[in-house]
């Protein structure tokens, strides 16, 4: 279970998409293991992800007057509510990983950014572990055509 947890991490962290190895892991580990994967996974990736929005809020940017740029952006922002956050995670409107720096940059609360974090992932968690139980009937399709290959596994 650790090293799907660092490997869903790791790939969360990266431009690379981590959904292919969330059904991947629930298909392999179940509902209840593989939600505690995901979870502490994505735990693990906002705290990175934050402490990089902070590590970059504290830098001097001199570019094209970016940094007065972000700073007031950084302003405007800091009155964001949770329910605010909670809508934009639930809606998977904007980026999860652009999201966290962000809130990381703006010196948002990270015990809400966790709180907000765990109750947006629940209903996606659902989703993404029926995924992973209707995905095999496509390898039953390809396996009576002669193609013994598991549609998982690919993902």
């Amino acid at each position: 279970m650790i090293s799907a947890i660092l490997i869903i991490c790791l790939v969360s962290l990266t431009p690379f998409p981590s959904l292919p190895l969330v059904i991947h892991y629930y298909s392999k580990l179940g509902f209840i293991d593989g939600f505690i994967v995901v979870t502490v996974a994505s735990n693990l990736k906002i705290l990175i992800h934050y402490n990089l929005g902070r590590l970059v809020r504290s830098k001097k940017i001199n570019f094209l007057n970016l940094g007065e740029k972000i700073s007031r952006a950084a302003i405007k922002y800091k009155s964001i509510k949770i329910k605010d956050i909670l809508l934009i995670r639930l809606s998977n409107l904007f980026i999860t990983r652009i999201l966290n720096i962000f809130l990381g940059f703006i010196n948002f609360s990270l015990r809400k950014t966790f709180f907000v974090n765990n109750i947006a992932i629940l209903p996606w968690q659902l989703l993404y572990f029926y995924f992973a139980t209707k995905v095999d009937f496509l390898s039953e399709i390809l396996i009576n055509y002669g193609v013994n290959i598991s549609i998982v596994r690919i993902l």
